[in-house]
């Protein structure tokens, strides 16, 4: 993403349910980038906290 576009997306005025459906976030915000800061996925989450049935 180049700084021009991400100045001008981080100025927009949709509001969060628009943006979280717009390119936005699908380019700047993934995944991976996630990861590697250090958040876990709801099911990875999951995944570690569910009660194990026996």
């Amino acid at each position: 993403m180049d700084h021009d576009h991400a100045y001008a997306w981080s100025r927009t005025r949709k509001g969060g349910w628009a943006v979280a459906q717009s390119p936005i976030l699908g380019t700047t915000i993934t995944l991976s980038r996630l990861r590697r800061k250090g958040y876990l996925s709801m099911l990875d989450y999951y995944s570690k906290s569910k009660p194990e049935i026996q």
